[in-house]
């Protein structure tokens, strides 16, 4: 392309306009020089003349006008496309100009979605990224690095929210479009879940002035969840604790004085035994940790031994639901809470059972990724006497705290500090589970005016 061929070329006869393009390479295979790969000329039938630019961006070709033939030479136009290109080499869009506010309305729902999840995502744990890209982006879904049968053929019947809207602009996006996104979902969890992703991305939107709008979010409503509270009666709670302290193990079959075929089946028999004992002990020292220390399941998953000082008795926790207990700027890397002698115990137990691991409970299959499930021990727990069938770990932390909150002289705010509350006793009261009851001291109270 050069200027003579920009003046004196013409649009065919038979078509609307025509592009010219500069082809670094010609048609002999020889580079030709100062060419640009992706600078056009476009010539209309009426006459008019513009430099153009084709380009790819995030999986979509773009074509951008750069500016007429009269402003621009075809030096200028390929100054213009190779920074342009830089640009694109760096991961910028070159026509999306940050401080040029007549552009707020063309910023797509697909462009604040990577805006947001670059400046604000980054910032978040892995499980609040990875359910954000399952409801909002599912192109910044991460494929596991190692794939399992559990879950391998379950599928999501519905569109996340970024590829329904994608090229549509953010400024576009109505109330009555939420809505349509939010009529997939049946379960009422799902629904909530997908509405505040949503809401929080708008509402970080509108804070960063990309768009002036009301939060189309505002007028849809979360779903009211019932749930059925898991209670447990005294009785139960402490049977449970006998079973976690004081494991019930399986008898192991004596096999030296057998021969034949009586002697491999107790020797299958006893490798069964001895396989149930140790996922029984293992699983013990979990649950006995998440009582003791009222923690969450989630906390122990990613718990390494060196977050544990046993001779001081601390716990270093690392995966903490990030909530701060001050209101300082500043957040420390982590909380150390003191543990009981017992939990020491257990971690060396561990410590012994997996030396080579940094984990507390690892995985047998890879040492080097945490454990994801107790089913069949927990199985074998749950068939224990006066152990109910909804028995679930998370409720350990329940009845831990529903226990302390009793009238154990500790006070309740010292409760909500050590489970991570930040003394919000509203929160810490939910866990409750009938122990305390504070609308006794009325009936109490009546008694006595009455004389009964």
């Amino acid at each position: 392309m050069t200027d003579t061929f920009v003046f004196s070329t013409r649009c065919p006869g038979e078509k609307d306009q025509e592009i010219y393009w500069d082809y670094p390479r010609g048609e002999d295979g020889h580079i030709r020089n100062g060419s640009v790969s992706g600078l056009g000329l476009r010539v209309t039938a009426l006459g008019n003349k513009s430099f153009v630019h084709s380009y790819q961006f995030n999986g979509k070709r773009y074509r951008k006008a750069l500016g007429s033939t009269i402003v621009l030479n075809v030096a200028s136009a390929r100054l213009v496309v190779g920074q342009r290109e830089r640009q694109l080499e760096a991961g910028e869009n070159p026509d999306f100009d940050q401080a040029d506010s007549r552009r707020t309305h063309l910023l797509t729902v697909r462009e604040a979605i990577d805006r947001y999840w670059e400046s604000h995502m980054s910032e978040l744990s892995e499980g609040h990224r990875k359910s954000f890209a399952l409801f909002v982006a599912k192109w910044l879904r991460r494929t596991p690095q190692r794939t399992t049968r559990r879950g391998h053929n379950t599928r999501k019947g519905y569109a996340d929210f970024g590829t329904m809207f994608s090229d549509r602009p953010l400024s576009s996006i109505k109330p009555l479009d939420i809505e349509r996104y939010q009529k997939q979902f049946v379960s009422p969890y799902m629904y909530n879940s997908g509405l505040r992703h949503i809401l929080a991305l708008f509402n970080w939107a509108i804070r960063m002035q990309l768009v002036d709008m009301r939060n189309p979010c505002d007028p849809i409503r979360l779903r009211k969840v019932v749930r059925k509270r898991r209670d447990y009666s005294t009785e139960q709670i402490r049977q449970i604790a006998s079973y976690i302290f004081y494991p019930v193990l399986e008898a192991v079959p004596e096999i030296e004085d057998l021969t034949g075929f009586q002697k491999r089946n107790a020797a299958l028999a006893k490798a069964a035994a001895q396989t149930a004992n140790d996922q029984m002990l293992e699983l013990c020292n979990l649950m006995g940790i998440l009582f003791l220390t009222m923690a969450r399941p989630s906390d122990l998953a990613t718990a390494k031994f060196k977050h544990f000082d046993l001779e001081k008795l601390v716990w270093h926790k690392h995966n903490t639901k990030g909530i701060k207990l001050s209101r300082a700027a500043y957040e420390y890397a982590y909380r150390t809470v003191p543990i009981h002698s017992r939990v020491a115990d257990m971690v060396r137990a561990q410590q012994s059972r997996w030396p080579e691991s940094e984990l507390v409970f690892p995985s047998h299959a890879d040492p080097a990724q945490p454990r994801d499930n107790f089913r069949k021990g927990l199985a074998r727990f749950k068939a224990l006497p006066d152990v109910p069938d909804y028995f679930q770990l998370y409720d350990l932390k329940r009845i831990a705290i529903s226990l302390m909150l009793a009238g154990q002289g500790v006070s309740h705010e010292a409760i909500s500090h050590y489970v991570d509350h930040k003394g919000n006793l509203e929160t810490t009261m939910i866990y409750d589970l009938g122990l305390v009851d504070p609308l006794r001291p009325v009936t109490e109270k009546l008694g006595d005016l009455l004389g009964v």
